[in-house]
């Protein structure tokens, strides 16, 4: 009951493949795809396999560019030995997208023909089957081309374990640091920001993509990583565009969801530890820790910029200083959001700054 895309290494070998796929079963019902279509007719071969009058996509590794087709559960690579690692691990991801038992089949010439890395590369393709396993492919790429053991316990701690991106992140503070503290006078002009990654957000109601909206749960996973690793204004935008396209309107509790994102994206660039909205007030909790500079700069541009938003007092809880503000709508929350993270942008430390604080977690 499921579909299947057969993905050949090159366009020159796609009518060689349709005729044997002919031969095996005569009225197999088989749709061609690859880039030196004009758009309009690789649009409709691609609308009429999405609406199942096809049984098979025949197509070059186009197909590795986002196809969402939930119905296709079979993917048959053609040479697969002339395709990278990553190609592989892209084309593999196009099945296995729902409920539906999932098939991947790698065929090849001759075993006996293989080269070394293409064997390595057919045997790390089959090995990583688990969700997630892109990062330990993306090592074991790097080890087939040559790049040794550049992310091994030897060069760079323990890696595997934190995952690139926490790696990166812990790297990027490492480095932050030293210009800022032991070689902050090669830096005197250097700007100081404090993003404050830790930003929680209480919102009053459900913040979530609904199944009703994206019904598969592999999808929903996907935007929400994407939404995760959202960082600003614009980039937001283009999801919310690309849900609207895809899936339609947002439902209310959605658009909680992104609003809940760009209050993070925002708050998190004035320093904020926590933003609560509850009914007509919005409260922000400055930070418990931060650099001294930031006390000493940027927290009296935001007492200036609060004292011109109507209705704004700061109020103090135990050592937390919080800024409540009467908000209309949610696009008003924004707004004022905007207009104290204007107020900061320009600032610049002339002196070396002092240690910088660990920001509270």
């Amino acid at each position: 009951g499921g579909q299947i895309f057969v993905i050949s290494d090159s366009i020159e070998g796609i009518s060689a493949i349709q005729q044997r796929l002919l031969g095996l079963v005569p009225t197999l019902r088989i749709g061609i795809a690859h880039g030196q279509l004009q758009p309009a007719s690789l649009e409709r071969v691609v609308e009429r396999f999405l609406e199942r009058k096809y049984d098979v996509l025949l197509a070059t590794k186009i197909v590795e560019n986002g196809l969402d087709m939930p119905n296709v559960n079979t993917i048959v690579i053609i040479n697969a030995e002339r395709f990278g690692l990553a190609e592989l691990y892209q084309l593999r991801g196009r099945v296995g997208r729902s409920n539906r038992q999932a098939f991947c089949y790698l065929v090849v010439h001759s075993f006996r023909s293989l080269n070394r890395q293409a064997l390595e590369r057919l045997r790390a393709i089959e090995e990583f089957t688990e969700l997630g396993s892109g990062f330990q492919l993306a090592l074991r790429d790097m080890e087939i081309r040559g790049a040794g053991n550049i992310f091994g316990a030897e060069q760079s701690g323990y890696i595997s374990e934190l995952g690139f991106e926490t790696y990166h992140r812990i790297l990027d503070e490492a480095v932050q640091e030293l210009r800022t503290e032991e070689f902050a006078e090669l830096f005197p002009d250097q700007e100081r920001t404090f993003v404050n990654d830790s930003i929680t957000i209480d919102l009053p109601s459900d913040a979530l993509l609904p199944a009703t909206y994206i019904p598969h749960d592999t999808d929903r996973f996907e935007w929400y990583k994407r939404l995760y690793r959202c960082s600003t204004p614009d980039e937001l935008e283009r999801i919310r565009e690309e849900l609207r396209d895809r899936y339609g309107p947002l439902p209310e509790e959605a658009e909680q969801l992104l609003f809940g994102v760009q209050l993070r994206i925002i708050g998190a660039q004035v320093g904020a530890d926590r933003i609560r909205i509850e009914g007509s007030l919005m409260s922000i909790e400055l930070p418990r820790s931060a650099p001294p500079w930031y006390y000493e700069q940027v927290f009296p541009a935001i007492v200036a910029a609060a004292a011109e938003v109507a209705g704004a007092r700061f109020r103090q809880v135990s050592t937390i200083a919080i800024l409540d503000v009467p908000i209309a709508t949610s696009s008003h929350a924004i707004e004022i959001l905007q207009q104290l993270l204007a107020a900061t942008g320009h600032l610049r430390l002339r002196t070396a700054p002092a240690a910088m604080a660990t920001t509270s977690r």
